[in-house]
C-alpha cells in the first residue's frame, strides 16, 4: 500500500515537472523561428557590410521598402559565388514585429498591408550569408530597424542600424 501511494505520488511529481517540456517539444515553433542560426562572423579581409532602409506607404496598398547597402552582394543562392574582393554575399532576411516574413534577394520589398497592424510596428532586414546565418562584426549582426506608427502622418518613429550608411553633408 505505501509502496503503491508512493508510486503514485512520484508519477504526478514527474508529469507535473517533465510533460510541459515534452508538450512544448512537440510543439511547431513559431513562424518565423525555425531557422535560428548562429551569427556568422565576416572575414578579416571582408568590407564591412553597410545597411539602413526605408519605407513609405504604397499608393494601392501595403507599403514600400527599400534597402541601401554598401559592401555587400544582395543576391538569390543561385547567383552565388562570385562576389568582388574583399565583399561577402548573400540575401536579407525580413522581420515584422519579430516574424520573419521573408527572405530579400533585391533592394525593393512590398510589404502587403495585412503584415502591418495599426498603430506602432517593428520592421527589420538581417544581412544574411547563402546558409542563413546573419553576417556579423564585433560581435554585432547586421541589422537596420525602422519603427513606424500607423496613426501618424509622418509613419517612420524611430531608425537603427548597427553598420548604417552614413550621410555626409556636402
Amino acid at each position: 500500500m505505501k509502496l503503491t501511494h508512493t508510486f503514485k505520488i512520484s508519477s504526478l511529481v514527474f508529469g507535473m515537472i517533465f510533460l510541459p517540456s515534452l508538450v512544448y517539444a512537440k510543439m511547431d515553433m513559431p513562424e518565423g523561428m525555425q531557422h535560428n542560426h548562429s551569427p556568422k562572423k565576416l572575414p578579416h579581409t571582408a568590407l564591412t557590410p553597410q545597411l539602413k532602409i526605408s519605407i513609405n506607404e504604397d499608393a494601392m496598398s501595403g507599403f514600400n521598402l527599400h534597402l541601401q547597402i554598401n559592401n555587400f552582394q544582395l543576391e538569390s543562392p543561385r547567383q552565388e559565388g562570385n562576389p568582388p574582393n574583399n565583399i561577402v554575399e548573400g540575401h536579407g532576411h525580413l522581420y515584422i514585429n519579430g516574424t520573419k516574413i521573408q527572405r530579400v534577394y533585391g533592394k525593393d520589398v512590398h510589404i502587403p498591408g495585412k503584415h502591418i497592424n495599426e498603430g506602432v510596428n517593428q520592421i527589420s532586414v538581417t544581412l544574411n550569408g547563402h546558409d542563413h546565418s546573419a553576417w556579423s562584426k564585433d560581435g554585432k549582426e547586421i541589422i537596420s530597424t525602422i519603427f513606424i506608427n500607423t496613426h501618424k502622418k509622418h509613419i517612420v518613429s524611430h531608425q537603427f542600424s548597427t553598420f548604417p550608411i552614413l550621410v555626409t553633408n556636402p
